[in-house]
């Protein structure tokens, strides 16, 4: 149906360019002698010459006509946030799984007046050249009006083939179980029963509130296990070269972003050439000069990664790329940033994001679909100014995550009593409140989860304080996951002298001072994850003590949470948890045969 319904339209367009042509060069092929000596003849000629002409037309009219497509289609993508559209596996995705010949059918009408007004408006064009060329005025205003109406008609053809396109593409990534037709098998041979379990959509939602490397080695193995994982990163990090990114471009800390989407990319086995450019760093040494010229050496394509890049995937690596080169900020001595051990993913991501109207959501997007990530990975905020202020218990006020991180509490007096946020890393006496909303896409994965994770990581500048963006405790709290806290296995410098049993009454205190209605304890947390040591005396790491879990940790039963008591150490990296155990029981911890029940 397909190839009789293209074979009419290329007839119909050569045959208006025919009538058009023979009114101003009359031809005796097409005169009405030649008509009425043999039609049947002069009917196949015709059909013949036609055909040959629209083709041609086609041909030529694709070759000039395309890149207005793809303005308009970059046009639209940009208005509509939908940068899916610029990897172009959007057709192949839609062709390949489309769950119904229904959208195949839409798209192809859709397809077809792009077709047909783009051969009319370039035959018209043509027209009108001609028509200038004998002077004839009157057909040259007649042509003039229908490539008008043409060019009109093209561009709204190609407007609704792009809304089509990726309204069937929305409507194929929302249904969770699509089935693979018949015809779309038999189409694309390559296309196995292997292909068609991965577009399943595999295992539990999990939504994780985590540090960086405390979670890296769970991830990897949760990759293995679900394609759901989604991990909330905080975004006050004020240390490395995430300090010179937020100075110089007003944006929040991207490296812990990108840390989260190439630990997704190590775990789901994205190992291409892409995965390696974006963990690329620019040489740490060397004066300034030298590290543009390495960095203009991946906008222009003559670095070794940029060539082994598919040319398309590179072309919007490069244009993200010249957005960051373009707005790099100098100082006063003519000098940029400093680069020094800069990363090309870090780059990539600011560059996505001054790209789509400073949308940090949508750079992130792009930055997993150019690596084929399964997995999600969004800032808690998309504030730019949060930074985090320690309150001690001897009354001291610390500012910034890397002050946090660095102070050695030896002295009980030194603990963390509690943390706030600031905009100010200089304002210590500024006592005002400073809130953060919750990012929407966090709130959304947060409805679709089945399992919340918190830790493990940092407690007082990882886990904690996204506990405090407004919004966040009461959307956890509201639904019927299940919720499980990690503790961790060695103290870290914010929580020398704390338990853990301590650590998770803090943890429930402050979800309820920013809870809106009070609740019972179970509706934050329904599962502790305890590490049990198997030594009998006092047990250090790297001069680290391991956490004490407390005197009573199992009281937290009474308030209906399970408490899951077990060796999580992993028996290859000491300090470290047990990627394969931890991950076993989050992603079974729902089924009816696992241990849910309080230990004893």
């Amino acid at each position: 149906m397909r190839v009789l319904q293209l074979f009419i339209e290329i007839i119909f367009i050569g045959s208006l360019a025919i009538i058009a042509t023979n009114k101003l060069f009359p031809l005796p092929i097409f005169s009405h002698e030649a008509v009425i000596q043999n039609k049947i003849l002069f009917t196949l000629n015709f059909v013949i010459i036609a055909w040959v002409i629209g083709f041609f037309i086609n041909i030529f009219s694709d070759i000039f006509l395309v890149p207005i497509y793809r303005r308009v289609e970059a046009r639209w993508m940009l208005r509509e946030a939908n940068p899916e559209l610029v990897l172009e596996h959007l057709r192949y995705d839609l062709y390949v799984k489309a769950s119904s010949k229904e959208v195949i059918q839409r798209i192809e009408y859709h397809r077809s007046l792009v077709r047909l007004s783009r051969g009319i408006l370039f035959g018209s064009i043509l027209y009108l050249f001609t028509a200038l060329l004998v002077s004839n005025y009157y057909q040259a205003a007649l042509s003039i009006v229908a490539s008008l109406f043409a060019f009109f008609a093209y561009y709204r053809a190609l407007i609704w083939s792009i809304k089509s396109t990726y309204y069937a593409w929305v409507s194929l990534k929302q249904n969770n179980d699509p089935e693979i037709p018949d015809y779309a098998i038999k189409s694309f041979p390559s296309f196995q029963q292997d292909d068609k379990n991965k577009i399943k959509t595999q295992g539990i939602k999990i939504v994780a509130f985590t540090g960086g490397t405390g979670f890296r080695d769970i991830n990897m193995s949760l990759a293995q296990k679900t394609q759901n994982i989604t991990r909330i990163v905080p975004i006050w990090d004020n240390g490395g070269s995430s300090k010179a990114l937020r100075k110089c471009f007003d944006i929040m800390p991207v490296g812990d972003i990108r840390h989260a989407l190439m630990t997704q990319a190590h775990g789901e086995g994205r190992v291409g050439s892409i995965v390696k450019l974006f963990n690329w760093r620019l040489s740490d040494s060397g004066d300034n000069e030298q590290l543009l010229t390495e960095l203009e050496s991946f906008i222009n394509n003559q670095h070794p990664l940029m060539k082994s890049l598919d040319q398309s995937l590179g072309n919007v690596i490069v244009n993200y790329l010249k957005h960051f080169y373009e707005h790099l900020p100098c100082s006063d001595n003519g000098k940029a940033m400093d680069l020094k051990n800069g990363s090309i993913g870090n780059f990539v991501l600011v560059g996505g994001y001054l790209a789509h109207n400073k949308d940090i959501n949508t750079a992130i997007y792009v930055f997993r679909q150019l690596c084929s990530i399964d997995g999600n990975v969004w800032p808690v905020s998309i504030a730019n100014d949060l930074h985090i202020k320690a309150h001690l218990e001897d009354g001291q006020i610390l500012i910034g995550q890397s002050n946090t991180t660095k102070t050695d509490k030896t002295k009980s007096s030194q603990r963390i009593k509690s943390i706030s946020f600031s905009n100010d890393l200089t304002d210590l006496k500024n006592t005002q409140i400073i809130p953060a909303q919750a990012n929407p896409m966090v709130l959304d994965a947060l409805q679709k989860a089945d399992v919340i994770v918190f830790g493990p990581g940092s407690f007082f500048t990882s886990v904690l304080p996204q506990i405090k963006v407004e919004g966040i405790v009461d959307a956890i709290a509201k639904l019927d996951a299940t919720k499980i806290f990690i503790g961790n296995l060695i103290e870290d410098n914010e929580c020398q002298g704390y338990t853990l049993e301590e650590i998770i009454d803090i943890f429930l205190s402050t979800c309820n001072q920013h809870a809106k209605i009070k609740r019972p304890l179970n509706r934050y947390l329904t599962h502790i994850i305890v590490h049990s040591s198997h030594t009998i005396t006092e047990h250090t790491h790297n001069e680290r003590h391991y956490l004490s879990p407390g005197n009573n940790i199992k009281r937290f039963n009474s308030d209906g949470i399970s408490i899951i008591i077990d060796d999580f150490e992993n028996p290859w990296k000491r300090g470290g948890h047990d990627p394969i155990c931890i991950s076993e029981y989050l992603t079974n911890i729902n089924q009816p045969n696992s241990n849910q029940e309080p230990s004893s």
